[in-house]
């Protein structure tokens, strides 16, 4: 073992690894690529294939033991304790109620039967005691709260269910504001003011990736906690909707929050090969620009190198 090896071993031994949006390792076992195969080759729209799959995949981690022990072999290998996983995106109809539905029920069915490695985090103690039992933490997250339409009552329904971040808005634009792919944004509405309010009451977290400009800004000032960018890049590095300006990276810093920097190929660079070294420059320009306690890692890793098809 070399001097990086043994530092790396160290630094992964003595420190909280979080991955602040990521669902995890997926292993694409030989049954799981022919499940996937055969629904392709019946011309299924590959959003309808998506939560089959998940649901697949759920079952083989509870009933299939050797699938467990790869998925397990997975976790260890990457060195991470602690992810955020999103509810809701999974599925036909993405960030819908019925995929809101859909995908708690999975991770229900998970955290219920396979309690002996994966555990739901209602507050940090929980990240602490899931270490020490050598298990896996899992925070959920949504993405958006369009499923909650306009009923304000939802979002403390979703903290009972043990949701502890909430994002405002995906890319478009929903009762709570507008997101960053949208045409104009005008912001959080009054609604939105009322969400955010909420969330700060329940002891939730505010997650501004996706929101637009003037969306992410009403959110900083109207916040009384810290807000996040559980995944997003810096703007200055890569010309790109879903990236941050410096202005914003700044807001956020000033008001005890947190940026996650993403993985994602197409938001980090334009080179032909995309490497880690894009992504370590986007950490230390956030670094170089607000300090090191502001800024991590948020892979926006779905579990799964998808297969070539």
């Amino acid at each position: 073992m070399n001097d990086i090896d043994t530092r790396l071993k160290k630094i992964l031994n003595s420190s909280v690894i979080v991955d602040s949006l990521s669902h995890g390792p997926m292993p694409w076992s030989d049954d799981l690529v022919k499940f996937s195969d055969d629904m392709i080759a019946e011309g299924m729209n590959p959003w309808d294939i998506i939560p089959k799959i998940l649901t697949k995949f759920a079952n083989k981690i509870v009933l299939d033991n050797d699938y467990y022990k790869l998925y397990k072999n997975a976790w260890e290998q990457s060195g991470v304790n602690c992810v955020s996983w999103t509810i809701g995106p999974l599925y036909s109809n993405p960030y819908s109620f019925e995929g809101v539905f859909h995908n708690y029920s999975i991770m229900t069915y998970l955290f219920d039967l396979r309690s002996d490695f994966l555990k739901k985090v209602l507050k940090t103690e929980d990240i602490k005691s899931a270490i020490k039992e050598g298990k896996r933490a899992i925070i959920l997250n949504f993405q958006s709260m369009q499923h909650i339409g306009e009923d304000i009552d939802m979002v403390e329904l979703y903290y009972m269910k043990g949701v502890r971040i909430m994002q405002l808005t995906y890319n478009t634009k929903n009762p709570v504001g507008t997101g960053c792919t949208a045409r104009r944004d005008r912001g959080l509405t009054e609604f939105g003011k009322d969400v955010v309010n909420k969330i700060n009451d329940l002891g939730c977290i505010v997650d501004i990736s996706h929101c637009g400009i003037q969306t992410t800004l009403d959110a900083i000032e109207v916040s009384s906690d810290p807000v996040i960018a559980s995944h997003t890049f810096a703007k200055e590095l890569y010309e790109h909707d879903r990236g941050k300006n410096d202005d914003i990276i700044k807001k956020l810093a000033d008001k005890g929050g947190y940026i996650g920097v993403l993985t994602v190929p197409g938001f980090i660079g334009n080179d032909p090969e995309i490497t880690i070294d894009h992504w370590l420059n986007h950490i230390d320009y956030i670094k170089n620009l607000v300090g090191i306690d502001y800024v991590g890692i948020g892979t926006d890793f779905y579990g799964f190198s998808v297969p070539d098809n």
